[in-house]
């Protein structure tokens, strides 16, 4: 199966109450707090939890004025019975950053090619 059909299709995965239930295939088990099984009787916002990917080290190591220079990012998504939106979350020293991983895609592309015209430029001399 490749990557792309495992996002389409997860592969079960157990709950914390042991339900075997679908989860997104970058799901952490010991990181998530989903429980699809909770909401098999209506929407209740204080029982579904949520899915969690592992996190992924954010190094800012050369940016100037931060008081903390590593962070965290993880995916994030709402359980509910309904498709939820898949959500980047960073975290750095207090702060927090939230957006829609659609959302994320579109602005590091546009930073990757940003970046790409400074790799570019350093290439050019006068």
């Amino acid at each position: 199966m490749t990557r792309a059909e495992e996002q389409r299709h997860p592969q079960p995965q157990p709950t914390q109450t042991g339900r075997t239930d679908d989860h997104p295939a970058w799901c952490d088990p010991t990181r998530c707090t989903a429980d699809p099984a909770s909401q098999t009787n209506g929407y209740r916002s204080d029982r579904g939890g949520e899915h969690r990917s592992a996190p992924a080290l954010v190094r800012l190591t050369s940016a100037v004025l931060l008081p903390v220079r590593d962070g965290t990012a993880w995916l994030s998504e709402a359980c509910a019975p309904w498709t939820c939106d898949t959500y980047l979350r960073v975290q750095v020293g207090n702060v927090d950053l939230s957006m829609p991983a659609a959302d994320a895609r579109r602005v590091l592309a546009d930073l990757s090619a940003l970046l790409a015209f400074a790799a570019t430029a350093e290439g050019v001399t006068l």
